[in-house]
């Protein structure tokens, strides 16, 4: 399980490479990918839009249903059973699409996150609370690929500087011995070790390089702090863009917080809201007045749930999140076009206790002694109509 996990890791990794490589933006690489993504699942969507739209026809019958069967839950399931089958309905048959969707959604999510980490054992113990707000890095270049450094340099809270000796690097805190600590290590924070360890700094790479090729150019690029889309760093989130401090563990330590650009942070977490509600609403549209109460209920709180959750994720996987949005909706819109719209009103079949089933006798009811006077005021009808005429001649 873990392989093929790392396995769709790296693949994804290696499909926002070539796009980077084709159109060199971070942004616009998972853009593509979206619409890959959703062009990929095009023919699932229309089977959900279907679905979607079969579901709305049937409603009228299941309400019939529901007042017939009042109180008797198993014959109420029964019933709803059988007028699927008979229909060839699946009432799960909306919710393939989704399911399908999240897994690229967490790989997304984890390949933003994706640091890699070495340790950093000092020649000397260091005061972990000392450098708590202090950020520190090697003093090689991360553009130097292959060099050692043998030093950390630390920018202390007050705008002084420490220089820590490094006397050996080990990967993953602290286990196999490493000779290097990578070209890609960008900042180190201070970690208090167990007892009889001593204490270490823990240096990682900027976020989102662990699952990418090695030779790619979008990861050198994010490893030198050159993939920015419209002033965001894709890989931190919009709370993260706040904060100087939260802004340093997920970007280049030289990327500063606030500014302009949390129009744009910000601004994407309004359109998943919008493009939530809007792609809601249109199937609620579409389904008439018989759409269920609960899903008016849900097209306004859903929104707003997954709005502040966006809140907390990764730019990119938000960018991911609106674009999926927006082709969503044009798919929809297409789909509904070419379609009919579901009933208005429910119809009744005689069969389950529709509403027009009693009224059609009495509006026969002369079939059963009464059509002779309902000839004759036909009758009657014609002669007047005939009087009428002679009159005007």
């Amino acid at each position: 399980m873990g392989a093929l996990v790392d396995g769709l890791l790296s693949g994804l990794g290696s499909i926002l490479s070539f796009f980077y490589g084709v159109i060199p933006s971070y942004g616009l690489a998972i853009i593509l990918l979206t619409v890959l993504v959703r062009v990929a699942l095009f023919p699932l969507t229309w089977r959900q839009t279907r679905s979607m739209q079969a579901m709305q026809r049937l409603q009228p019958k299941l309400k019939d249903l529901q007042r017939k069967h009042k109180g008797n839950r198993q014959k109420l399931n029964e019933e709803m059973m059988k007028l699927y089958k008979e229909n060839q309905v699946n009432p799960l048959g909306g919710c393939l699409p989704l399911l399908l969707q999240l897994p690229v959604f967490i790989a997304l999510y984890a390949v933003l996150r994706g640091t890699i980490a070495h340790a950093a054992i000092p020649a000397e113990p260091i005061d972990a609370g000392a450098l708590e707000e202090a950020v520190c890095r090697p003093t090689s270049e991360p553009a130097a690929a292959g060099t050692v450094s043998d030093q950390i340099v630390c920018e202390m809270a007050g705008g002084d500087q420490r220089t820590i000796s490094i006397q050996a690097w080990r990967t993953n805190d602290r286990s196999k011995p490493i000779r290097t600590p990578g070209a890609y290590m960008s900042h180190c924070q201070a970690v208090a070790g167990g007892e009889g360890r001593g204490d270490f700094l823990r240096c990682s790479s900027p976020v989102g390089i662990s699952y990418l090729p090695q030779e790619s150019e979008l990861r050198g690029r994010i490893i030198t702090g050159e993939t920015p889309f419209l002033g965001m760093e894709l890989g931190c989130s919009p709370t993260q863009a706040i904060s100087d401090e939260q802004i340093r563990r997920c970007a280049d330590p030289d990327v500063q917080a606030g500014g302009f650009p949390l129009v744009g942070y910000f601004g994407l977490v309004a359109l998943m809201v919008f493009t939530t509600y809007f792609q809601t609403k249109q199937m609620q549209r579409r389904a008439g007045p018989q759409a269920q109460p609960g899903q008016a209920a849900m097209a306004r709180i859903m929104p707003l749930f997954l709005g502040f959750i966006s809140l907390s994720i990764p730019t990119g996987v938000l960018l991911y999140w609106v674009t999926s949005n927006g082709i969503q909706i044009g798919q929809q819109t297409l789909m509904l076009r070419s379609s009919p719209p579901a009933e208005t009103a429910p119809t009744g079949d005689g069969k389950g206790g529709g509403k027009q089933g009693p009224k059609q006798p009495s509006k026969t009811s002369g079939k059963s002694g009464g059509s002779g006077s309902g000839d004759g005021a036909r009758a009657r009808k014609s002669n007047a109509g005939s009087r009428k005429k002679r009159r005007k001649r």
